[in-house]
């Protein structure tokens, strides 16, 4: 039998590099759709003493898919450590490899994921409110950091989908005001377009964007000149570039202000 061979990678074989943990391997126990283009993946096996990261928090997923194994960056939307169930939230919305292994996704497929997520955010201790702009791709991220809010903080939450069936109701303790964006003109236009629009609450508090590369950097710009805000305040992170395949997840914009 041949070995699948890795696609998207800087290694192969399922040990780590450069002091990371090694590879943990998993099996599909539940599939279910969320929305129309959102599919919900839930996967047991070697995850004991796996680091979740935390709210938001993201990791790599290592997929058999005709004879390859493909490597895609997505985020940890819930993982139950008593009962070892990892959750992940599949997007649709794009043709490619990882999508056509998301839509066949059957209970008793097997994959593996990185041994440990990448740190997820959690406002500071004195801020009292925050700011999300997202697109469809940082559904997942927003959703699992709603989940996490005290009740003592606002979250005031802008998402731009291109499918009104995307829309979701968000789980939260936090008092949570959502407003749904209908995708408009170039990638996250609309999403752009909130940013520059919306009026900061009293108090302090902090700006979470998730969205396309441009848009994420035209939000920062935005929110540390004409907001005012201080880059600590901001967290940010591209999910995908137009016309860029399989983008850096390390883009955080941080190198343009």
């Amino acid at each position: 039998m041949s070995t699948p061979r890795e696609r998207g990678s800087g290694r192969r074989g399922p040990g780590g590099r450069g002091g990371r943990p090694p590879r943990r391997s998993v099996e599909v126990t539940s599939v279910r759709e969320v929305t129309p283009n959102l599919v919900r993946v839930v996967a047991s096996g070697e995850l004991e003493g796996w680091n979740d990261g935390g709210p938001g928090a993201h990791f790599k997923v290592f997929l058999p898919v005709a004879g390859e194994v493909v490597m895609r960056t997505y985020t940890v939307r819930d993982f139950d450590r008593e009962a070892g169930l990892l959750t992940i939230d599949f997007g649709l919305h794009a043709d490619g490899p990882v999508t056509a292994w998301a839509r066949t996704a059957a209970v008793g497929d097997r994959f593996a994921v990185a041994g440990e997520a990448r740190p997820g955010y959690v406002p500071s201790a004195g801020a009292r409110w925050c700011l999300f702009f997202a697109d469809h791709c940082a559904l997942p991220a927003v959703a699992s950091v709603l989940d996490a809010l005290p009740a003592d903080m606002r979250a005031i939450v802008f998402v731009e989908v291109t499918d009104p069936a995307d829309e979701t109701e968000f789980r939260s303790a936090a008092e949570v005001q959502a407003t749904w964006l209908p995708e408009s003109g170039p990638p996250c236009a609309a999403l752009l377009a909130a940013a520059r629009s919306v009026v900061l609450p009293e108090g302090p508090g902090e700006v979470w964007i998730g969205c396309e590369a441009g848009a994420m950097r035209g939000i920062r710009r935005h929110a540390l000149g004409e907001l005012g805000l201080p880059r600590e305040a901001l967290h940010s992170r591209a999910y995908w570039k137009e016309s860029v395949p399989n983008h850096s997840d390390h883009d955080t914009g941080s190198d343009d202000g």
